[in-house]
């Protein structure tokens, strides 16, 4: 529904998730099954808990503003940060309420994914991954032939503005990059960053599951969305795999060749391609913006008192162009650590294979690219790829359980 944000289906369905999984322990089928009640009591658990630390690192933050434990600082908002919501005081404005159910709902997916995911489930992610792609190529052939937008699903309405007009949640952007007048690619998101930010860890999902039909794909439709955010992520991710494959790696050299190639043929477009993208885009109007908004926030930041600067000012407040000083004046020090620590823990523990091997650059990839440009938090593939792998973890954990467990039969029956 354009006029009520949150309305998404994805949101949607994620907050009645947590009826479903209830609805699901208690029906009669599973009533006896001791594993499915545990299993439902862990996802309780983590979701009271993070729910909980949210609420108190809010509350702290709002207890500073309640009873003036700031020396008298004047927040002074307006002209100094990005507000998400213009109308509202400094004490408990409408947006912390807004925010912490965006970022609630993000979390139950992780939360879900991590208990109940199997690997049946990829069948339908790459169902989504599909009809998200199709649209996304659809949106930029329909500009090619009338030199129009074709948009007719993006409707989001996110807040009205201060002038009282609707700000949409979705923008078409053009581009002459490749000496055409095209679309940037952008499909059901806001806009070309976001895309990047949603496809990266599908792209390299698909290819950790050996599914070219995907992943190549994947990988055109992010190069067609001209996004620094895309081409950062592709960097890292072939970086990576340098590193961790060398180059005996079929993936890498097949793309070696195949840039060498296009180099030969075509090595002026080329080069133009690559002005633009590395050089002309962080000058650009959006490229200028992005540092000017992070260090006017960061700024704000310094100035702040000392216990808002450990727990913020309450999460939801403001909204930088990046998610990293958006975090540490909303929800300090303390909140930036502990979504770090929330977000980069399975990335040290996981066991080194290929599939885990894809999660944790994804993971990384996915925290690069909201600490520098994508303050999109509560975008459900980041929280879908962060619940496999703690699912992936948990999967682990008992396998080495049961290893141990026989091992340690094996021995003592030997020993008799």
């Amino acid at each position: 529904m354009p006029s009520n944000p949150g309305t998404t289906p994805g949101l949607l369905f994620s907050l009645l998730s947590v009826a479903f999984v209830l609805l699901f322990a208690i029906s009669l089928k599973f009533k006896n099954n001791m594993e499915v009640k545990q299993v439902t009591n862990y996802f309780y658990r983590d979701l009271i808990i993070f729910v909980y630390v949210l609420t108190l690192f809010n509350g702290l933050a709002q207890l500073t503003v309640l009873f003036k434990m700031n020396g008298g600082y004047d927040y002074n908002f307006v002209h100094n940060v990005i507000l998400v919501n213009e109308n509202g005081h400094v004490f408990l404005r409408s947006s912390l309420f807004t925010q912490s159910i965006y970022l609630i709902a993000a979390s139950i997916i992780c939360f879900y994914t991590k208990y109940f995911y199997k690997k049946e489930w990829n069948k339908y992610i790459f169902i989504g991954t599909s009809i998200f792609l199709i649209y996304g190529f659809y949106e930029w052939i329909y500009y090619l032939l009338f030199g129009t937008t074709g948009d007719f699903l993006s409707n989001r309405v996110f807040a009205l503005d201060i002038n009282g007009n609707p700000r949409l949640g979705s923008m078409s952007q053009r581009t002459d990059a490749f000496g055409i007048d095209t679309l940037r690619m952008k499909s059901l998101t806001g806009e070309p960053s976001a895309f990047a930010l949603t496809v990266l860890p599908l792209w390299i999902f698909a290819i950790h599951l050996r599914k070219p039909l995907f992943h190549i794909p994947m990988l055109i439709a992010l190069i067609l969305s001209t996004s620094s955010t895309a081409f950062l992520g592709i960097l890292i991710y072939f970086m990576y795999r340098v590193l961790r494959y060398h180059l005996r790696d079929r993936y890498c050299q097949i793309l070696i060749y195949f840039s060498t190639i296009l180099v030969i043929l075509n090595y002026k477009r080329v080069a133009s391609v690559l002005e633009f993208l590395l050089f002309n885009k962080i000058d650009s109007h959006s490229g200028i913006q992005r540092s000017s908004s992070m260090f006017k926030h960061l700024e704000y930041f310094s100035h702040m008192p000392f216990f808002n600067k450990l727990f913020g000012v309450g999460f939801g407040y403001v909204r930088s162009t990046d998610f990293f000083s958006t975090l540490l004046v909303n929800s300090g020090i303390f909140g930036f650590i502990f979504f770090s620590i929330f977000f980069l823990y399975p990335m040290f523990k996981l066991k080194r294979n290929y599939f885990n091997d894809g999660l944790k650059i994804s993971l990384l990839i996915i925290y690069v690219s909201l600490m520098l440009s994508v303050p999109e938090f509560s975008y459900l593939t980041t929280w879908l790829f962060l619940g496999i792998s703690y699912n992936q973890l948990a999967r682990e954990k008992k396998s080495t359980i049961l290893h141990n467990l026989k091992l340690a039969k094996f021995q003592s029956s030997k020993v008799m």
